[in-house]
C-alpha cells in the first residue's frame, strides 16, 4: 500500500543523518535519545566500563532546567482577555474569570508546566490539539504534548512535514475504538495480556491516490497529482511491553481526508538548516561529557592512590602481602640498607587538578545557559561588589525574559487559534460564573450588587407612592452587602446568553509579574509605604511616588494607587461633611436661654 510505502520513507529519513553545512550532520533521533539519556543520568554507551566497573555520572544538567524553569514561569493567572473597546470592559473582565474556570477545570497549570519544561529541556515543543470527553461525559478541549521519543518528523521542517506519532495501545484499548476498521485482524495477532499495539498516527501532506488506495476506490493519474492534508491510524505487529515497535507489516484502522491541522510548533533555539531547535540539554552536552570524565579519571586515581603498596630490594620480603601478613605491632625482617618503602601513587598534580576540570567546565556551562550563580541563589564570594552580582542577575534575567516572552506569544496563539473558538459557544450560553474573587474585586462586585438592589427597592418605592428616608437606602444596601458576604470570597454571577456575542476579544499573557520573590516584594512593598508617608500631597511628589511604583514590579500599578488615594480623600470629604451636618443639628437642638439677648 502507499501508506504503508510512504511511511518506510518517513522512517528512513528520519533514522538518518543531515548535513546542516559540509561537514556538520546532525541526527534528531540521535539528541532525543541523547536527552533522555542524560535527563535520566545515564551513559549513552551504558553503565559500566570495559574492566565492568561502574561508572558515576555527575549530573550537573537537571539543575540548570530547574533554574531556567523558574525564571520563565508563567501561571494561569497570567492569561487574560482584554478588548480594545471600553464599553467593553465588563464583558472582557468577566471572559476572563470564565477561563480561568474552564482551566482549573482542565488542569491547564500543570499543562503550562509541561510545555515549559519541554521547551527548556528539549529546546522544541510540539502542542496538539485534542477533543474528549470529559469526567461528566462533556466534549472538552485538552492539549497535549506528545513525546518526542514517540515521533517521527521532519528534520528541516516539523510542522509543515508529515508527523508520525506512535501510541502503544493494550487489546482492550484498541477494542474500544468502535469506528475503526480491521481490529479484529490486529487483535488475531495478539497473544499474552502484555502484548502492546503499536498505532501510529500519521498526519500531513499526501497524494488523493493514496487516500483512494486505502478506501478502497480507483485511482487516476490526477489522483498523483493532487495534495490534502490527510490522517491515518495505522496499527504495526504487537510487541511486548517496553519493547521497540517494529515497523514492516500494517493494518491500517481509520482514514481521513482533509482533516484539521492539529499541531503547533515551537523552537527554543532556531538553528539554521535543521526544524529541532536547542535546549539545555544540548548546550550543555559538551560540559556534561567532560565533567563525567573528569569525575570518571578521579574515581579511578581514588582507587589506585588508596591502594598501600610497599616495595623494597630484600629477598626475604619478595612475595609477602602487608594487609594480609601484617598487625599493629609487627616487626618485619629485611637486608641491610633494603627497607620497605611506600609507592606514590598520586598522579602529577594530584587530585585536585580533577576538581578543577570540573569547575572550568561548569563556569562553561554558567555561560552558555546564562544560569549564574546569582540566578540560582547562592551566596556570591567574600568580597563580591552587589553591583557587580546585582548587573550578573540582570543580564542572566533579560535573556530568560526574551524565552519567556517567546513562550507567552505561543500560548496566546494556541489560545487565539484553539481555545476561543472552542469556549465561544459555550459561553454565549446562559450560565452561572462561579470564582474566587481578590479581595479589590468583591469590593466592586459588592457595591454594584448592594446598589442595584437598593435601587430596585428605591424604583418599587416610587412605583408605589410610597416615600422613603436616606437611611432606609442605605439599610437596603446594608441588607444586600451582608447577604452576598456569606459566600465569603467566592461569588456566584449569571451570565446572560449572548452576553459575550459583541466582545472582540483579544488574548494577553502577561510576564511582567509572575516572577516575584515575595520576600523581595515584601521589603519593597514596605519601603514604598514608607516613601508614601514622607511624601507630600503635591504633584511632584505623586509624580515620584508614581515612577517608583512603576519600576519597583512589586505588583501595584500607579493607577490603583491613585484610585486608592483619590478614594481616601472623598471618603476624608465625606466625614468631614458629616462632622459638620451633625454640629449644625447640634446647634439647632440646642435649647435658648431665657436671658439669652436676641440680636
Amino acid at each position: 500500500m502507499k501508506i504503508e510505502t510512504s511511511l518506510q520513507d518517513i522512517k528512513k529519513s528520519y533514522d538518518s543523518t543531515i548535513n546542516l553545512v559540509d561537514g556538520l550532520k546532525f541526527s534528531q533521533k540521535e539528541m532525543i535519545r541523547t536527552i533522555e539519556f542524560y535527563s535520566n543520568s545515564k551513559y549513552l554507551n551504558g553503565p559500566t566500563d570495559e574492566l565492568g566497573r561502574e561508572k558515576p555520572f555527575y549530573q550537573i544538567l537537571n539543575a540548570i532546567c530547574d533554574v531556567e524553569n523558574t525564571a520563565k514561569d508563567l501561571d494561569t493567572k497570567d492569561i487574560n482577555v482584554t478588548s480594545d473597546d471600553a464599553n467593553h470592559y465588563v464583558e472582557s473582565w468577566l471572559m476572563s474569570k470564565d477561563i480561568q474556570v474552564w482551566m482549573k477545570n482542565v488542569n491547564f497549570a500543570k499543562t503550562l508546566n509541561d510545555m515549559r519544561d519541554i521547551h527548556t529541556r528539549y529546546g522544541s515543543l510540539l502542542v496538539k490539539k485534542v477533543i474528549k470527553k470529559d469526567k461528566n461525559g462533556q466534549k472538552q478541549l485538552y492539549i497535549e504534548m506528545p513525546e518526542w521519543k514517540n515521533l517521527i518528523t521532519d528534520q528541516v521542517d516539523i510542522i509543515n512535514g508529515i508527523i508520525v506519532e506512535t501510541h502503544w495501545m493494550t487489546p482492550v484499548q484498541l477494542s474500544k475504538m468502535t469506528e475503526w476498521k480491521n481490529i479484529d485482524k490486529v487483535l488475531e495477532k495478539c497473544k499474552g495480556i502484555s502484548k502492546r499495539i503499536p498505532i501510529f498516527e500519521i498526519r500531513g501532506e499526501f497524494d488523493r491516490a493514496t487516500f483512494k488506495e486505502c478506501d478502497g476506490k480507483k485511482t487516476t493519474p490526477e489522483d498523483e497529482k493532487k495534495f490534502s492534508y490527510q490522517l491515518y491510524y495505522v496499527a504495526g505487529n504487537p510487541t511486548e511491553l517496553g519493547q521497540k515497535a517494529e515497523i514492516d507489516k500494517f493494518i491500517p484502522l481509520y482514514w481521513e481526508d482533509s482533516t484539521e491541522r492539529v499541531y503547533k510548533y515551537l523552537a527554543r533555539k532556531p538553528k539554521a538548516g535543521r526544524a529541532f531547535g536547542v535546549g539545555v540539554m544540548e548546550e550543555g552536552e559538551e560540559a556534561q561529557v567532560w565533567v563525567n570524565d573528569a569525575v570518571l579519571k578521579q574515581n579511578r586515581a581514588m582507587e589506585y592512590t588508596t591502594k598501600v603498596i610497599g616495595q623494597s630490594a630484600s629477598k626475604k620480603l619478595k612475595g609477602r602481602n602487608l594487609l594480609s601478613e601484617t598487625d599493629d605491632g609487627i616487626i618485619l625482617e629485611h637486608e641491610d640498607g633494603k627497607p620497605i618503602t611506600p609507592v606514590n601513587l598520586l598522579p602529577s598534580g594530584g587530585l585536585t587538578q580533577y576538581n578543577n576540570l570540573i569547575t572550568q567546565w561548569y563556569n562553561q556551562l554558567e555561560k552558555t545557559t546564562s544560569a549564574y550563580s546569582a540566578q540560582r541563589g547562592e551566596t556570591p564570594p567574600s568580597g563580591t561588589p552587589f553591583r557587580l552580582q546585582a548587573t550578573i542577575l540582570q543580564q542572566s534575567s533579560s535573556v530568560f525574559k526574551v524565552l519567556q516572552q517567546e513562550l507567552g506569544i505561543f500560548i496566546t496563539e494556541i489560545f487565539e487559534d484553539w481555545i476561543m473558538p472552542h469556549l465561544a459557544s459555550r459561553l454565549n450560553r446562559e450560565h452561572i460564573l462561579s470564582y474566587e474573587f481578590s479581595p479589590e474585586e468583591l469590593k466592586e462586585i459588592d457595591n454594584k450588587f448592594s446598589a442595584r438592589y437598593a435601587n430596585k427597592r428605591a424604583i418599587e418605592m416610587i412605583l408605589s407612592d410610597k416615600i422613603f428616608t436616606q437611611e432606609e437606602y442605605d439599610q437596603w444596601a446594608s441588607i444586600a452587602d451582608e447577604f452576598i458576604k456569606q459566600t465569603k470570597s467566592k461569588r456566584f454571577i449569571q451570565i446572560p446568553e449572548n452576553f459575550y456575542k459583541n466582545l472582540e476579544a483579544k488574548i494577553t499573557v502577561n510576564i511582567t509579574g509572575e516572577q516575584r520573590n515575595k520576600a523581595a516584594t515584601l521589603e519593597s512593598l514596605t519601603n514604598l509605604y514608607t516613601v508614601y508617608q514622607s511624601s507630600q500631597n503635591d504633584p511632584v511628589s505623586t509624580l515620584m511616588l508614581s515612577k517608583i511604583l512603576e519600576l519597583s514590579g512589586a505588583g501595584i500599578s500607579p493607577i490603583q494607587v491613585s484610585a486608592a488615594i483619590s478614594e481616601k480623600e472623598k471618603m476624608q470629604q465625606q466625614a468631614q461633611e458629616q462632622q459638620a451636618q451633625q454640629a449644625q443639628q447640634a446647634q439647632q437642638a440646642k435649647p435658648m436661654s431665657l436671658t439669652a439677648n436676641p440680636v
